[in-house]
């Protein structure tokens, strides 16, 4: 009777110890996932950042230079609320319209080539790969967490 009592503590351990063989091998795959999806989201995330970052860098030399035009503006109004006809003061707003016309023309040519930059940039995300990515991503993520379910 004592064999068969040894006999089955013995099946039972070995089967306690191919659990555990089991589980530390489910284990290790799904660290080796983990560790694929977070390279992943990394590399995705060193991709798209510099040129978002490039795109608004550009975005906002065009808007500091919007607000140079609008502080010559200002002063064009000026010059135009204090003039009362007097010949050097007509003088001043010609200067200032001169002034004006430059800072338009240089403001134009900047902002436009800036702007065509930032939009170039951004036209050069690639969106359907990255829609692609998520959705492959999403397609490695469902079944492991199907998988993750069955041990709970």
């Amino acid at each position: 009777m004592e064999n068969k009592n040894e006999l089955s503590e013995r099946e039972l351990l070995s089967a306690l110890a191919e659990g555990q063989r089991r589980s530390l091998r489910h284990a290790r795959i799904t660290t080796i996932v983990c560790l694929i999806i977070a390279a992943l989201l990394v590399l995705l995330a060193l991709i798209t950042i510099p040129r978002a970052a490039s795109a608004l860098d550009r975005l906002d030399n065009t808007l500091t230079n919007l607000e140079g035009a609008m502080g010559t503006i200002d002063k064009l109004e000026d010059t135009l609320a204090t003039m009362d006809g007097a010949v050097e003061q007509l003088d001043g707003f010609i200067e200032d319209v001169g002034a004006l016309g430059d800072a338009a023309t240089q403001l134009g040519e900047l902002d436009i080539n800036t702007l065509n930059k930032g939009i170039q940039d951004i036209s050069q995300i690639d969106f359907k790969t990255l829609n692609q990515g998520i959705k492959d991503l999403a397609d490695v993520i469902q079944p492991l967490a199907k998988f993750a379910n069955l041990f709970n």
